[in-house]
């Protein structure tokens, strides 16, 4: 039991209890060792009135760094979100989804979540409209470093008490919400944000590569090597009537091409990895890969949009125990799955059949590495 738990005679809520020896290096950047300087630190930054109060979430971000992030960029994370107001509200409502997933009875930590998570927001938009040029190198790190970590927030599940939320039933897929492509606003909006920041990406990768990966680690530096059809199955090509050449990142034409293209190129690259749990961060390239028109496509129930993700789900199966991630693609994998075996697109006349046949039979498949595609 803490010290605070045990002076005010009450349960502890803490996952371990607050020892005076043991120091963190948080956000701060001060080496603590009371509890009452901690208070005094997390006093600085704002904080909801009734939600997990600061002192636990740093406790929770600090004990519990590699189950909630399973990234090795430790240090530079919390170094730059000492003057980075958008990357600490991040961290912050990160791990506060981490702690709500963790107790989903307890409300204090939805109300935590929900806090930071509109302040990271808030910051995010204020980075949106300010010019690249004011931004510059760092600001630019910064922003794409955060549309990629709010990404874990976006995929979590909300809880019900009923656990219906888990029946492929209730996934998007099978939704007429109007908003029910919601959780997929953020990621499809990253591919136009880099393109409009393409004369920064190669730093920028050179940047976050280490956070994500480690440093001399293979990263998203070498999947943009890949911008040919030359590693997309024949199938795939014919499916979504591809020609072949080269993508890149700069254009977001609205034709098939450009719509499924790269987004093809980066799947093809991503069955081959091999699933330790280190490397589910280089599933993220796909994300950026989403063309503004695809999620369009997704909402109007487009076969070749839902086997798009549908698959990229399936890949996203292979990782097991991901905190942030796991139900919703077992779910929305499923429910993929379910809508398209409803089409009968294998019978469809000719060689369009052959062709849907065969890449349903991959959709099968994704979630276990074969030895076909590595």
């Amino acid at each position: 039991m803490c010290v605070r738990c045990r002076r005010n005679r009450r349960t502890c809520a803490y996952d371990r209890p607050y020892e005076s020896e043991h120091e963190y290096n948080i956000m701060g950047g001060v080496a603590i060792t009371k509890l009452s300087v901690v208070s005094s630190i997390t006093a600085l930054y704002p904080r909801p009135k009734i939600g997990t109060p600061g002192i636990q979430l740093l406790h929770h971000f600090c004990t519990n760094w590699d189950a909630i992030f399973r990234m090795p960029g430790r240090d530079e994370l919390v170094s730059l979100s000492q003057s980075n107001s958008l990357i600490r509200n991040t961290l912050l409502a990160i791990t506060a989804c981490h702690l709500r997933h963790m107790s989903p009875g307890i409300l204090q930590h939805r109300i935590a979540e929900h806090f930071y998570q509109s302040l990271a927001i808030q910051d995010f938009q204020i980075a949106l409209e300010t010019p690249s040029k004011s931004l510059g190198q760092q600001g630019v790190n910064a922003l794409l470093l955060a549309a990629q970590l709010l990404n874990m927030i976006a995929f979590t599940l909300p809880h019900q008490e009923n656990g219906v939320e888990d029946d492929p039933k209730s996934s998007w897929v099978f939704s007429f919400r109007e908003d029910r492509l919601g959780w997929l606003a953020l990621q499809a909006g990253l591919r136009p944000l880099l393109i409009s920041l393409s004369a920064y990406l190669e730093k920028t990768v050179a940047f976050l590569d280490p956070i994500m990966f480690g440093h001399g680690k293979a990263g998203w530096r070498d999947i943009r090597k890949f911008q040919s059809l030359g590693i997309v199955p024949e199938s795939w090509i014919r499916v979504f009537k591809l020609k072949n050449e080269s993508f890149g990142c700069e254009s977001n034409n609205a034709d098939q091409n450009d719509i499924f293209g790269p987004a093809t190129i980066a799947l093809a690259y991503l069955r081959s990895i091999h699933p330790p749990q280190s490397t589910i961060l280089l599933n993220w390239v796909f994300l950026t890969k989403i063309h503004g028109d695809l999620k369009s496509l997704l909402y109007n129930g487009d076969e070749r949009a839902l086997w798009l993700l549908g698959y990229w789900l399936g890949l996203m199966c292979r990782y097991e125990g991901i905190w942030w991630c796991e139900r919703r693609v077992r779910r929305d994998y499923e429910a993929v799955r379910m809508r398209l075996y409803e089409l009968h697109l294998d019978e469809r006349a000719g060689v369009d059949g052959l062709y849907w046949k065969d890449i349903m039979q991959e959709l099968e498949h994704a979630p276990v590495l074969t030895r076909r595609e590595s």
